[in-house]
């Protein structure tokens, strides 16, 4: 019965929690002094992966790849998509779900609404002149619909890429390198959304006591 129910264990959790799990069951049953556990082995835990450090000559070989691979209109969403969350920090959730009304390209502005925020919270986030141009031919020359990004396009064109990269790892990209450059980590979690507990989030926070009551900042 208890080497059916660790089998159970190991089977429904992941490695480390598993392990936890067991090393509880042995615990105690040497306690009792049980035959039983000497026999019980943990669960190999993987080792951590180094950290994922993304920099830009890996955002320009992306977009070269679009370039070579891509052909329009799909090539032009796809560099808005990956320009657009590399340069404001947006998650490839709330990017998925952007609108055409959402999007300020004269002033290079986005309007996250808190609808489609993981905080639930209004904010406004910015992008690059690179994005700005890019953007500018897209919406220009095949006039998309709404949602501008639509997930399964968005996911079906980076299959056709011969990358490791995704949507995903842009607003990772973000991060690093608003670091590099010496972006303040106050502005960096603002323009971001972040919210407590928030595992994307390159540097560990404590407590946003001060970014929830105090360090408000408009646009300007």
């Amino acid at each position: 019965v208890i080497i059916n129910y660790i089998n159970r264990l190991k089977s429904q959790f992941a490695p480390g929690t598993a392990r936890k799990h067991v090393l509880r069951i042995r615990a105690f049953l040497k306690f009792i002094d049980h035959p039983l556990a000497n026999q019980i082995e943990l669960p190999k835990v993987p080792r951590k992966r180094r950290k994922l450090v993304i920099k830009v000559e890996h955002i320009r070989n992306l977009l070269r790849e679009i370039d070579e691979r891509l052909s329009d209109p799909y090539r032009l969403k796809l560099k808005s998509a990956v320009l657009l969350s590399a340069t404001s920090g947006l998650r490839a959730e709330e990017l998925y779900k952007l609108r055409l009304e959402d999007i300020d390209l004269e002033n290079r502005t986005i309007f996250v609404r808190a609808e489609i925020a993981k905080d639930y919270e209004d904010r406004v986030t910015f992008f690059s002149k690179e994005a700005q141009a890019v953007l500018n031919e897209y919406l220009n020359t095949f006039k998309p619909s709404n949602p501008l990004f639509s997930k399964k396009s968005i996911l079906y064109q980076f299959s056709k890429l011969d990358t490791w990269l995704r949507l995903k790892h842009m607003r990772k990209f973000f991060s690093q390198q608003s670091d590099r450059l010496g972006m303040p980590t106050a502005i960096k979690k603002i323009l971001m959304g972040h919210v407590v507990g928030d595992e994307e989030f390159v540097i560990p926070r404590v407590s946003d006591v001060d970014l929830s009551h105090y360090d408000f900042q408009d646009e300007d």
